[in-house]
């Protein structure tokens, strides 16, 4: 009888070396260019629909390319929960000699 060993089959999604909730962020950008494309196409033209969508297309990926380098997947994420947390007063007094 041969053995057959178990492995662990990786089951995330990858897309261009995004992690986490970018992955999910650059399909939806992916999405919604296409169907901006197809809307822009169907309306004005297809030089107007690519002169428009490929360039914002690529400077989304481009954006989120530099959050993922930045802050990685892990910190995208505490930045954004961050920024739903209330921010506390401080008080800034000057020192008297």
């Amino acid at each position: 009888m041969k053995a057959y060993t178990i492995q662990k089959i990786d089951t995330n999604l990858y897309i261009k070396g995004f992690s986490g909730q970018l992955v999910y962020s650059a399909l939806y950008g992916i999405i919604a260019a296409l169907l901006l494309f197809v809307l822009l196409y169907i309306l004005t033209g297809a030089f107007i629909a690519v002169v428009v969508c490929v360039p914002l297309f690529f400077a989304y990926l481009y954006r989120l390319n530099k959050i993922q380098k930045k802050y990685g997947h892990a910190g995208w994420a505490k930045k954004k929960i961050a920024r739903q947390l209330p921010e506390f007063v401080t008080i800034k007094k000057r020192f008297l000699r």
